[in-house]
């Protein structure tokens, strides 16, 4: 069955309700057990002889066997599986009309169901029907990026990236142990309780003297082990090993990790330098504090002069962010450019790192003007990537919605033009596609043709095709008295069907201005590989 046949059959399937629970849906993956499907019919039957309502009882039963009637029809399941639908459904209480759908669907089924309730279950046929647009997803923040593809419902994960760009929250890991003193003015306090703005006691290099300057910012790193140095003024100072303290090598002043200081360095203090006489790591399992001080970018610790890292560590940050976005840009491009039906690139995050991305040329030039949006979301991983999903139906949609009014629009500028490439109206378009004239076609999605014979009391017969919307009565030619309807079948499909062989077709809706517009003048129009004169 063909997915535009499918969908107008899901269509009158949904229309279905049973008086009672007695509608049957039975979905058979490819290459399943027949024999075993039909002895579960049988105990299903057996279940049935339960049910109180003698009515619902019946209908249940006389379902059942004609499935297990139907099933002796199939040697084997065809390649895509088989699907079954079958019940009741006389709309009077009390009338039997016991109906039978059977079809392989378009696509491989995978999943074995039955199901018996007041409403046929069509949930995995929709999912066929639906749109397979590809869309690209990446969500992404600073420690890790995902890609992944949307291809109608099915969220595929393609690549998980993780970055090498340091926390935030640790800067460099350059921090001081909590219970270091720090000089405010008029004040000493502990470095746990400095607040933002206040102003701490700080060096300048080029002014050669001591100075205050405003703290900016405040940082936290939980520390393990730390260095705990000795001065021989009896003062100490323990912080994490990264951060650098200025030491003079007789020379020259240096910023050294504390790591890397050796008994006997001399150490820039507030009152002049002084020798190290002890260092050993030891274990401090606590949350450790730096200060930004944005002017001088030093201050003095329990007495020692030590360096803040903001700078450098900002510097190192933003080139380890450039390196990875390149790395997810370059990916990406590699993964979207391989995707034929990719309609567009959604880009999710729960930070500002996704502006970056899509602002700056880390994807292919091609990809980039694919981007249809951005989306705050609060997770990275599968979870971002579902969450991302769900906030990105708008856009979705409007992809869809834009591809209509794009046809339509040019379908109306044609009709104002008095383009002669264009036709509309069922009869100018069958001919055109008698001739096999058609480059695409626009159809109403809800439209339904029909074909129909008549006969005359006179011996005349005629057939004609029409819209199923027009009601009229059809008039003998011989006569001139009214024909009798003889037969009637729906040929929407074999129509679509045929069109598809040489051209395209685009379904309208009634959901834009647009399509209102176009359904107001016609339900099915075409535009021309040539124009007739």
């Amino acid at each position: 069955m063909e997915k535009v046949e499918l969908e107008k059959l899901i269509k009158e399937l949904e229309k279905i309700r049973g008086r009672h629970t007695e509608l049957i849906s039975l979905y058979i993956p490819a290459g399943a057990n027949l024999h075993e499907i039909s002895n579960q019919l049988v105990q299903e039957k057996g279940t049935a002889e339960n049910i109180k309502s003698k009515a619902t009882r019946r209908n249940v039963i006389t379902a059942l066997e004609k499935i297990i009637q139907h099933l002796k029809l199939f040697k084997q399941t065809p390649p895509n599986g088989l699907v079954v639908f079958c019940g009741n459904i006389s709309p009077v209480e009390g009338k039997e009309d016991i109906k039978l759908w059977s079809f392989e669907p378009p696509e491989p089924l995978r999943v074995k169901k039955y199901w018996c309730d007041q409403v046929f279950v069509l949930d995995f046929l929709k999912e066929m029907v639906e749109t397979k647009e590809v869309f690209g997803l990446i969500v992404l923040d600073a420690r890790e990026a995902n890609i992944g593809l949307l291809r109608g419902k099915e969220l595929s994960i393609i690549k998980t990236i993780e970055s090498n760009v340091p926390s935030k929250s640790v800067k460099g890991g350059m921090c001081l142990h909590p219970s270091t003193f720090i000089y405010k003015k008029n004040d000493l306090v502990e470095i746990k309780d400095i607040d933002l703005e206040d102003e701490i006691l700080s060096f300048s290099f080029n002014e050669r003297k001591k100075t205050y300057g405003n703290v900016k910012n405040i940082f936290k790193k939980f520390v393990e082990y730390g260095i705990k140095l000795t001065l021989d003024n009896k003062k100490e100072i323990i912080a994490s090993k990264e951060h650098r303290i200025f030491v003079f090598d007789g020379k020259k002043i240096k910023e050294v990790e504390c790591e890397k200081i050796n008994i006997g360095n001399l150490i820039i203090c507030k009152d002049g330098l002084h020798s190290v006489i002890n260092k050993k790591v030891i274990y401090v399992n606590d949350w450790f504090y730096d200060l930004y001080i944005p002017k001088y970018h030093k201050y003095f610790a329990n007495d020692v002069l030590v360096h803040n890292s903001q700078m450098r560590y900002d510097r190192i940050r933003e080139q380890a962010i450039i390196e990875f976005l390149t790395k997810v840009g370059e990916t990406a491009t590699q993964i979207f450019l391989d995707q034929k039906n990719l309609k567009g690139i959604i880009i999710g995050g729960p930070g500002y790192v996704k502006e970056d991305f899509a602002k700056e040329d880390y994807l292919h030039y091609q990809l980039k003007q694919k981007i249809l949006g951005l989306k705050h979301i609060s997770y990275t991983g599968e979870m971002g990537l579902k969450e991302l999903v769900e906030k990105a139906k708008d856009l979705i949609k409007e992809t869809e919605i834009a591809k209509e009014k794009e046809i339509i629009s040019k379908f109306l500028l044609a009709l104002k033009e008095e383009n002669k490439n264009v036709v509309y109206n069922l009869e100018n378009v069958l001919k055109a596609i008698e001739s096999k004239n058609i480059d695409k076609l626009l159809i109403y999605e809800d439209l339904k043709i029909l074909k129909e014979n008549y006969s005359c009391s006179c011996g005349y017969e005629k057939t004609i095709i029409r819209e199923s919307t027009k009601i009229f009565q059809v008039i003998c030619d011989k006569c001139g008295n009214k024909m009798n309807l003889k037969k009637q079948e729906e040929i929407t499909n074999d129509i679509i069907s045929s069109v598809k062989e040489f051209g395209e077709v685009f379904f309208i809706s009634r959901e834009t201005e647009e399509g209102i517009q176009f359904t107001n003048i016609t339900k099915i129009a075409a535009f021309l590989k040539f124009s007739i004169q």
